[in-house]
């Protein structure tokens, strides 16, 4: 049986928070005797992608990382390749196709945030739970995913978004007095994490959710959305809490947002610390409770085993893809925050998450709720319970269950290329046989 010898991995998005976490699939694939061809994506074929400057990162020069700036790129990286691993990312499809018409095996996996999931048309994807497998599903029966994938053809392993390169040098800050320091912090008082969504993608996504909006009514939507998050940091800040301002990926991606406009906006809060997106595996470490209004960071926190508090949306609704209800359907646990899961809820008091470990309340009563101490407490068995669901496993094995996998999936369709390869020719065998005995009658 011929085995995985050479594999194509392409990058997905560009994260400053963890720009080398896809590296650890790469160790993991070559310590299997697999030569891996490491790829970022240029800006070129990935408008999330790596700068031109990532190129000479000495962690990527020691891998022997090579930047992929257009289609070509691709095709020349690809050549000798029995597979193709992609971190999966919406604009592969093409790229998915390219390589699937080479002949090489195609596998996708998740190292993003979010509960999203491009299938991109792979042979076989490579899932962060059972949450996002059933949701995927959901999406491409919607007939909003092109290229689907059928669900025999999904594995669930975990995620890569959290897991760390261990070829990387850590700044990891361990003690929480240390992590204060660095942004002026008070130790004795709690830390609380805003996760705002960024205002320069919602200035793109507003009209396509409202395509019936005016532009008046677009700019009140984010106006209105703004001055919900200044009053959340007014009472974080009121209730003698350290407030810390995670900004959403996209303020560091030029495409969506540009990073000085988003810096600008939350300076108004001379007490709120902005959070160097390099920092963001230590603030997980030493968060207290995230809170936030519109997005789907909880699950970040949880990941940790940290509490989350939504905010009543308002007028900050939300036009999903598909149904709320329909997303509620595929999950497997408590709808809602866990401090009500004893009470069996039917559905979730947000449209912007169906689960979550921690709170919800209206904006007036936040203060009220970060002076309480059970604010800051999560049950084990509930944190399990969410990670099971939404992560499958923190256990930081992710990487070598994709390495595992992906040899195991490439050698099955190995073994069927050839298998299909023997019937074709004993089939022209039989069909040369035939004929020649029609010949001698």
């Amino acid at each position: 049986m011929a085995r995985l010898k050479r594999i194509l991995l392409l990058a997905g998005r560009y994260l400053r928070e963890n720009p080398y976490r896809e590296l650890e699939v790469k160790r993991h694939l070559e310590a299997r005797g697999i030569e891996v061809i490491f790829a970022l994506p240029g800006k070129t074929i990935n408008k999330g992608g790596f700068p031109e400057s990532a190129i000479s990162d000495p962690v990527f020069i020691r891998e022997k990382t090579i930047l992929l700036n257009g289609e070509y790129d691709f095709k020349k990286a690809l050549r000798g390749c029995q597979a193709a691993l992609f971190s999966t990312w919406r604009c592969y499809s093409p790229l998915v196709e390219t390589a699937r018409k080479a002949g090489v095996v195609t596998i996708n996996f998740c190292a993003t945030s979010g509960q999203d999931h491009w299938s991109n048309g792979v042979d076989h994807c490579l899932i962060r739970s059972d949450m996002a497998k059933r949701l995927l599903d959901i999406f491409q029966q919607s007939g909003q995913i092109p290229y689907p994938v059928s669900l025999d053809r999904m594995t669930v392993v975990g995620s890569m978004l959290h897991e760390r390169f261990k070829g990387e040098e850590l700044d990891l800050l361990p003690d929480r007095t240390s992590f204060c320091r660095r942004y002026g912090l008070d130790p004795s008082r709690r830390i609380v994490v805003m996760f705002p969504a960024g205002i320069g993608p919602y200035k793109v996504k507003v009209p396509l959710w409202h395509p019936d909006w005016s532009q008046e009514q677009v700019d009140n939507y984010i106006k209105n959305m703004i001055e919900q998050y200044n009053t959340i940091c007014n009472a974080v800040i009121s209730s003698g809490c350290n407030l810390v301002i995670k900004l959403h990926p996209s303020a560091y991606v030029s495409y969506h947002c540009k990073e000085d406009d988003e810096y600008e906006l939350w300076r108004q809060h001379p007490s709120a610390k902005i959070l160097e997106p390099e920092d963001t595996n230590i603030m997980f470490r030493h968060i207290d409770v995230g809170v936030g209004l519109n997005t789907n960071s909880s699950m970040d926190t949880g990941f940790f085993k940290k509490p989350f508090i939504y905010i009543a949306p308002g007028s900050c609704t939300f036009v999903p893809f598909v149904s709320q209800e329909k997303m509620e359907n595929c999950c497997g646990i408590p709808l809602g925050p866990s401090s009500h899961w004893h009470t069996k809820p039917t559905c979730s008091p947000t449209p912007w998450i169906t689960s979550w470990l921690g709170w919800f309340c209206q904006l007036e009563d936040l203060p009220k709720l970060l002076s309480d101490p059970k604010t800051y407490t999560v049950d084990p068995a509930h944190a399990d319970r969410f990670i099971r669901e939404f992560w499958y496993s923190n256990d930081r094995k992710t990487a070598p269950r994709i390495a595992d996998h992906v040899v195991k999936i490439c050698e099955s369709e190995f073994a069927s290329a050839t298998m299909i390869m023997v019937l074709r020719r004993l089939r022209m065998t039989i069909e040369h046989k035939l004929r020649q005995i029609m010949k001698r009658t």
